[in-house]
């Protein structure tokens, strides 16, 4: 991991998601949306992933929306985003998994 100690920081996340994006041929985005109220703020991460090469057919996409910050499981940000990550990287390989049909099991 990066220069954090505690966890995992931005540094981190952004590599695991080049990585991802490097080996399995996507390209991902990610969209950061807040909610809650200003007494109680939250956000929620979503990650997309479309195929690098070649024509895509209509549903090349592959969404990962993850409610993960504040929470009880984490406690920074970039602990939390990094969840978010690993469960979209699940997502994906059990796509790999299916060779040409994108829709996931």
């Amino acid at each position: 991991m990066g220069k954090s100690v505690s966890g995992p920081d931005m540094r981190d996340c952004i590599s695991y998601i080049l990585e991802i994006d490097r080996q399995g041929g996507w390209f991902t985005t990610v969209l950061l949306l807040p909610g809650g109220s200003r007494i109680a703020p939250r956000v929620t991460f979503n990650l997309l992933s479309v195929r690098q090469q070649g024509e895509l057919p209509e549903a090349a996409g592959i969404m990962t929306v993850y409610d993960g910050f504040p929470s009880r499981e984490h406690t920074s940000f970039s602990g939390a985003f990094y969840r978010a990550i690993v469960e979209h990287d699940k997502r994906l390989s059990g796509v790999a998994l299916l060779g040409d049909n994108l829709t996931p099991s």
